[in-house]
C-alpha cells in the first residue's frame, strides 16, 4: 500500500531539480496560468496519510484502553504520539499535497505557503527526529507488555507505527523539505 507512495515521491524528488532548471524561463507564464487552479486544499495534509493518522490514533485511543501493563504503555505512547502528529499534520505533511499540481509541471504564486512550512520542517528536523526516537522507545515498551499479556494485535501495531515513522523520516519529512526547495526555484 505504501510502496507506491514511496516510489512516486522518490521519483519526483528527482525529478524536482532537473524541472526546475528546464522549466526556469516558463515560470512567469505557468505561475500566472494555473493560479486560479490551485486552491488552498492542496495545502491539507494527503487524504491518504490523513486516514493513516486517523486509523493509528483509532487503534492506539482502543489499546488506552486495556487493561494492565498493555493500557498503560498505550497511553504513554498517546502522550509523545499526539502532540507529535499535531507537528505533522501542521507543517511537516501539508506541502505534500502540492505533489499531484508539481509533478505536472504546475506552480502558483500561492504554493509560497509551502515553502514556509517546508523551512519550519527544516529547522525543527532534529526536534522531529528525536520525537520519532522517544515515540519509539514507547512502541518497545508497549510492544514487550502486549507480548507478554498477548495482545498480538497491539504487536502488529507497534510495528505498524514503527514502519510510519521510518517511512516519514527516509520518505515524507525530505520530499516535503526538497518540494520548499523545489518552489523557491520556481517561484
Amino acid at each position: 500500500m505504501k510502496y507506491p507512495v514511496i516510489i512516486s515521491a522518490v521519483v519526483l524528488a528527482a525529478s524536482l531539480s532537473v524541472q526546475a532548471q528546464h522549466q526556469k524561463d516558463s515560470t512567469h507564464r505557468q505561475t500566472e496560468k494555473h493560479a486560479s487552479q490551485t486552491t488552498a486544499a492542496n495545502f491539507k495534509v494527503p487524504v491518504s496519510m490523513k486516514k493513516e493518522h486517523e486509523e493509528l490514533h483509532r487503534n492506539l485511543e482502543k489499546y488506552t484502553k486495556l487493561p494492565g501493563k498493555t493500557g498503560a504503555a498505550a497511553k504513554a505512547v498517546a502522550k509523545v504520539l499526539h502532540p507529535h502528529f499535531v507537528k505533522e499534520e501542521k507543517y511537516a505533511l501539508p506541502p505534500l499535497g502540492l505533489l499531484p499540481d508539481l509533478a505536472k509541471g504546475k506552480t502558483t504564486t500561492q504554493m509560497k505557503e509551502a515553502i514556509a512550512m517546508s523551512d519550519k520542517l527544516k529547522k525543527e528536523l532534529q526536534q522531529m527526529l528525536k520525537e520519532h526516537q522517544q515515540i519509539v522507545a514507547s512502541l518497545e515498551a508497549l510492544n514487550k507488555a502486549a507480548k507478554e499479556e498477548k495482545h498480538p494485535e497491539v504487536v502488529r501495531f507497534t510495528e505498524a507505527l514503527k514502519l510510519h515513522a521510518q517511512t516519514e523520516e527516509e520518505v515524507f519529512y525530505p520530499t516535503a523539505i526538497l518540494i520548499g526547495e523545489y518552489l523557491k526555484m520556481k517561484l
